[in-house]
């Protein structure tokens, strides 16, 4: 999900097109990918429906080209989110640092200078070789196991199907 918003760095018809063609190249169908300007939030996502979907997730990427504030990521951290933010934008890579976050390198812009990140041997293996790392740390970190359970296993749905489901059928389940 993207919650995008109009942005004096690109026209969103263009940021829109480039996001959905970056998916496809790495196996996304254009159903995966959903922005907020499309499902009636031309103007920007609600920030109090973004804390909401902060508390749904457990991974926030931010590979912002530029920041001079990372309240976003303040944000996603506060909700217990595994953080990927951009190691060459300087004031997420001070926050991210004090927050223990995983680093990956985008393009970016600041004061006085701009970074054109080349991928050796490729593009796609950089992403592969760091997705997988991703996916091993959130694997191992037990506040997002313990945050995963809850969402799936503590809730009226999973609940009535595991438990009072099968004892209205007549059959025995297992604590």
């Amino acid at each position: 999900m993207f919650c995008d918003f109009p942005s004096a760095d690109i026209p969103s018809p263009l940021y829109k097109k480039m996001i959905l063609t970056h998916g496809r190249q790495y196996g996304l169908a254009p159903t995966d990918m959903v922005f907020t300007s499309d499902l009636g939030f031309p103007d920007g996502f609600p920030r109090t429906s973004v804390l909401e979907l902060f508390g749904l997730s457990n991974l926030f990427i931010c590979p912002s080209y530029s920041e001079s504030f990372g309240l976003t990521v303040l944000e996603a951290a506060s909700r217990g989110n595994y953080l990927v933010l951009n190691e060459a934008v300087p004031a997420l890579q001070e926050l991210g640092t004090t927050l223990g976050a995983y680093f990956m390198r985008w393009d970016a812009r600041n004061f006085g200078f701009d970074t054109r990140e080349t991928y050796q041997p490729s593009q796609r293996a950089y992403y592969q070789e760091h997705g997988a790392r991703i996916v091993q740390a959130m694997e191992q970190d037990i506040s997002l196991r313990a945050k995963t359970l809850t969402r799936t296993q503590c809730h009226p749905d999973h609940i009535f199907h595991r438990y009072l489901l099968p004892l209205l059928e007549g059959k025995k389940t297992a604590l």
